[in-house]
Order: C-alpha cells, then sequence, then structure tokens
C-alpha cells in the first residue's frame, strides 16, 4: 500500500490508531458502521475526502494485517494494550521485508524505502522538500506532497525527529515544522526494552556488533541489513552509522545501556561522538541495564 499518496487522502498511523480502537472496542462491525463512528456523519463534510482518510486507515490496517475481514464483511481485531504496542507492532510489519509474511503482504514499499535513505543521512541536517531536491537527490520522493507525509510517519515510528529551531538559520526558521532530521533514538529504546523478534542479554556485557545485529534484525531498514538498499543507493561509510551512533549515545545518556572499550578487543566500531562533534568514539562492548518500562 502506497502511505506517501495523498489521493484522495492520507493514510496516516493516528487515523489507523483511532480506527483500531473502534474495532476492538466494538467487534464485528462493518466498514459503513466503523466509518460513522471514526467519521460521524455530522462532521464527515469537514473531513478530507468526506471521510476519506478514515477508509484509508482501514484500508491499512486490512493491509498490513492489523485486523481481520470475516467471510461476512465485518471487522475484528486482537486487542492491544495501548498505542506503544500498536505502533510496535506496525512498525515491524512496515520495516521488516514483504516476504518476511505471507506471500500476498505488500507492506508500504514507499515508506520502506524511504526509511532507509532516511538512516543514511546525516542526523544533523533538517531534511524537508527543498533538500531533497537539490543537496541531496534521490528518485524516493518524486513530489513535496508525498515527503509531507514521509514526515509524520518516520516521526510516529521512532524513526525521526522533528528539527529543532536552533538548527534551521535565518527565515527558514518559520519552516522548522516541515524539517524532520534521521534520529532513530525512540525506536531503538523501544526495541531494545520490547524486542518483537528474540532478546538481547541484560546485565551483562555484550559486544557492539551482537546489539549492532540486534537492532538491524528488529528494524529491517537500518545500514548493514540485507534488505536495507535501493537501486541507486551510495555506500557512505561516513553516514552510514551516524542515525544509529546518535541513537546509542541518546540510550546511554538515559540510562539504558553502557558503552565501552576494551583494550585489545576482537571487534571496535566508531561511532560518531555526540560529545565532541567532528570526532569518533571507540566503542567495542555494550552492557544494557535491568530496565523496565
Amino acid at each position: 500500500m502506497d502511505v506517501l499518496n495523498a489521493s484522495p487522502a492520507y493514510c496516516l498511523p493516528q487515523a489507523m490508531w483511532l480506527t483500531y480502537q473502534v474495532i476492538t472496542e466494538r467487534p464485528d462491525l462493518s466498514q459503513a458502521q466503523i466509518l460513522d463512528f471514526v467519521a460521524p456523519q455530522a462532521m464527515r463534510s469537514q473531513t478530507p475526502g468526506n471521510g476519506a482518510h478514515a477508509l484509508a486507515a482501514l484500508a491499512g490496517l486490512r493491509e498490513f494485517g492489523m485486523v481481520r475481514v470475516g467471510g461476512d464483511g465485518l471487522y475484528q481485531a486482537d486487542k492491544l494494550a495501548n498505542s506503544a504496542e500498536f505502533l510496535r507492532k506496525l512498525r515491524y510489519r512496515l520495516l521488516a521485508p514483504p516476504d518476511t509474511f505471507d506471500a500476498d503482504f505488500e507492506g508500504a514499499p514507499s515508506l520502506r524505502l524511504g526509511l532507509i535513505w532516511l538512516m543514511r543521512q546525516a542526523p544533523f541536517v533538517p531534511l524537508d522538500w527543498d533538500y531533497v531536491q537539490t543537496a541531496n537527490r534521490t528518485q524516493l520522493f518524486t513530489n513535496g506532497v508525498r515527503f509531507n507525509a514521509f514526515r509524520p510517519w518516520s516521526i510516529a515510528l521512532g524513526m525521526g525527529m522533528p528539527a529543532l529551531t536552533a538548527m534551521v538559520e535565518g527565515v527558514k526558521q518559520k519552516t522548522t515544522g516541515e524539517k524532520i532530521v534521521p534520529d532513530p533514538t525512540q525506536a531503538v529504546i523501544d526495541v531494545i526494552l520490547h524486542p518483537l523478534t528474540g532478546q538481547i542479554p541484560r546485565g551483562e556485557r555484550i559486544s557492539i556488533q551482537q546489539l549492532l545485529e540486534f537492532l538491524r534484525t528488529e528494524l529491517p531498514v537500518l545500514p548493514g541489513h540485507p534488505s536495507a538498499t535501493y537501486d541507486g543507493i551510495a555506500d557512505d561509510p561516513d553516514n552510514g552509522l551516524r542515525a544509529v551512533g546518535l541513537a546509542l549515545t541518546s540510550a546511554e545518556a538515559r540510562g539504558i545501556l553502557t558503552m565501552t572499550y576494551q583494550s585489545d578487543p576482537s571487534g571496535v566500531i566508531a561511532l560518531p561522538d555526540a560529545q565532541d562533534a567532528g570526532h569518533d568514539r571507540f566503542v567495542s562492548a555494550v552492557t544494557i541495564k535491568e530496565v523496565t518500562r
């Protein structure tokens, strides 16, 4: 499903969560009944495409396997604890290669390719449509409307953050809200605390390579995952780990883990040092703390 397509309305995660709640709280509703709850008739004329956003959200829930439709056309879904659990499940189904699931699963290929591109960008450069057009030409976004949808999706999935005003110079500060930076901190911390594909040792020292492989399995758009590529991608060793390095440094600052360098280690990775701009921090081992959140 092309979630970046605005015609007739965007499919957005916020509308998907609202629609999902209706289905879990009131199972066995038809599409028309669900639409009446999400976009009541009295206000529907004021919504995008006369309720098209709700229909797009429902289509996304079906496409991504978040709800089930019976032979009678009625909808059901397994109730999840909260929006965080919903986004966690949705994120994995959108970030994993489609062949991870059944043969008919398509996922959101344009969004996934966009996130692969995002994770290879420098995390301290505010990104907007003008940037995509000029400084970093890519065929992944064919117009600004598609980039407009990409921005809230990347933020909701924990792979990007709105650019800070201090990062934007001069009059362009007025449009800071239209800019994002690649920052997967929220997603990295979430999968460490709540992994979907397997556990990672806690309270003991593990190699940085083991942690990175775990993160690539949980977030398969990170550089280094076999599927995290697309036609025309450039191998940029300087940017390959910058976004991931920022996320790990942020996780350390929040008490999720500690990173260390051992003398004569078997494997060392140079991560961009958030405390010393322009320099690398050499890391060979990581200890994930016994944290529950």
